[in-house]
């Protein structure tokens, strides 16, 4: 297998997404989230660490395009941790409300603590893991070996943020030590990303995939590409709204000037 012959399956692999959120660091791999649901059509995902729902809504809208029977579940107490710190509860009303009129039909928010939830899911149950917790090298060791009995035979692990190294993040730590137990494959551009197998019976095309990205570099530069032209629309959409919003001050302090000249005037007849 080649590089054409990999892609040239791929019906969803350069779409848009339909919703994104701040922060942004997970935005330039939504082209390998889109891939990876359209290549495994899994039966169910579970990601631990929702945020924004910038990963999520990805997998959420390549299940609902691609018409799959995928059931999908987002952990999250939407309060923040040590590294994004606290946030608001619009943060989760924003992801409420989407979820409610998009995806409502097969998503599903759980509101609690990863250990809480973890009595929801039976073993072997979970296609796709998606861990984007608390940073830290503890926290994401224990989600790992927590979660992994729950995850099916053939099931893949997401790991985020494996190339931070910032503060106490410890993913690429954790990474490291688990590289000679497991079939792996890591994206190294925005934060860091690492599909994982649980076992050798992943599905063979994800297999061929990850030797093809091994052997042939221009496939994880291609997945860069896509996904760094999505960031650079976000923002530049973001960019143009500030705009607007500076011409618009702009225009309003002209009219307030205008008054106050007229004002002045006024002041000089009397």
């Amino acid at each position: 297998m080649n590089i054409e012959e990999l892609f040239s399956k791929s019906d969803y692999l350069y779409q848009k997404p339909s919703f994104l959120a701040n922060p942004h660091g997970w935005i330039p791999h939504i082209p390998f989230a889109f891939f990876l649901v359209e290549t495994m059509k899994p039966s169910v995902i579970v990601e631990l660490g929702t945020y924004s729902g910038n990963s999520y809504f990805a997998f959420c809208q390549a299940v609902k395009n691609l018409q799959l029977l995928t059931r999908c579940y987002a952990v999250d107490t939407w309060q923040g941790d040590i590294h994004v710190g606290n946030y608001s509860n619009d943060v989760y009303e924003t992801v409420k409300q989407i979820n409610e009129k998009e995806f409502s039909g097969f998503s599903q928010l759980m509101q609690m603590q990863f250990d809480d939830a973890i009595h929801n899911f039976s073993d072997g149950s979970i296609d796709i893991l998606h861990i984007d917790g608390t940073h830290t090298y503890d926290a994401v060791k224990n989600d790992f070996n927590r979660w992994l009995p729950k995850v099916k035979q053939g099931g893949v692990i997401l790991l985020h943020d494996t190339l931070v190294r910032k503060k106490d993040f410890g993913v690429w730590k954790f990474l490291k030590e688990i590289k000679k137990q497991y079939v792996l494959l890591e994206f190294p551009f925005s934060e860091g990303l690492a599909l994982v197998c649980k076992d050798n019976h992943t599905k063979q095309e994800i297999i061929d995939f990850i030797h093809l990205a091994k052997k042939d570099h221009s496939v994880i530069k291609l997945f860069e590409i896509l996904g760094t032209i999505i960031l650079f629309e976000r923002e530049k959409a973001l960019f143009r709204e500030e705009v607007l919003k500076m011409r618009e001050k702009v225009a309003e302090l002209n009219k307030q000037l205008l008054e106050k000249k007229k004002e002045i005037k006024r002041l000089k007849r009397n």
